[in-house]
């Protein structure tokens, strides 16, 4: 039994429903396997009975002293002595306890209501903020799309040397909208402490631009720079260099 369960299944309103006799069967059997693998879920429910015990106590309401007084004289006028049974009190008892039950029962349905709602709305705010991303996503992948179909795009491919034969890459530059990707196709597997670098010569300078990783979405936007004359992919350590090195070239391509 994980605490990720527990917690689901204590933040739900099932526990309280069964304390009221209002769940299925299969809740029940639910609430029972809960009751018997988690201590959590045995303390919540002790304490849950505890709060209806109070709760009712506290709006439990005597009957009035005038009836008391009543019921006496009643008795008192009798001729035959007889000891009459207090059936006022008990229905003044029953109605204080009814009363107390249609109480419990009302705030209990409001509890319920208020907490379908915020799930409702934590729902609504979690469905809305998945439809953002979605669109921001969408927008993202056709902005990428059209740039990469522009005529204007050129395409380099970045095979692999002796350092790393398998290695395969595609990069796409726009200089118009001065934007660049990279495909990293094929990263043959490197120590944990090593990874693959990308970089952009600029004016006889080796700029640093982006550190190659394979994701879900392959396509990544890398740093554009302009007038670049070559790009260069490196082995470097973990986290990535300054400067790259040189003696552990893996592709480059010149424009």
């Amino acid at each position: 039994m994980t605490q990720d369960k527990v917690n689901i299944f204590l933040e739900s309103d099932i526990l309280e429903r069964y304390l009221l006799d209002r769940t299925t069967s299969e809740e029940n059997a639910t609430v029972d396997y809960f009751l018997s693998t988690s201590q959590e879920v045995r303390d919540t429910y002790a304490e849950l009975q505890e709060n209806l015990e109070r709760y009712a106590q506290t709006y439990a309401t005597p009957p009035p002293a005038e009836l008391r007084d009543r019921i006496l004289d009643s008795i008192k006028g009798k001729e035959q002595v007889k000891r009459s049974f207090p059936w006022m009190a008990v229905a003044a008892s029953i109605a204080a306890f009814m009363f107390a039950g249609l109480s419990f029962m009302f705030w209990s349905q409001n509890e319920q209501l208020w907490n379908e709602r915020q799930v409702t709305n934590n729902l609504i705010q979690d469905l809305n903020e998945d439809v953002n991303s979605n669109k921001y996503k969408l927008a993202q992948v056709e902005s990428q799309f059209l740039i990469l179909n522009k005529p204007e795009t050129s395409k380099y491919v970045l095979d692999g040397n002796r350092r790393a034969r398998r290695f395969k890459a595609v990069a796409y530059v726009n200089n118009l909208e001065q934007k660049s990707y990279v495909n990293p196709v094929l990263l043959p597997e490197l120590p944990d402490d090593q990874v693959y670098q990308m970089w952009a010569s600029v004016d006889g300078k080796m700029v640093p631009l982006d550190i190659l990783k394979m994701s879900k979405d392959q396509l990544t936007e890398i740093p554009y720079e302009e007038r670049m004359a070559s790009l260069q992919i490196t082995i470097e350590p973990k986290g990535g260099s300054k400067q790259p090195t040189d003696e552990d070239t893996v592709a480059n391509i010149e424009f």
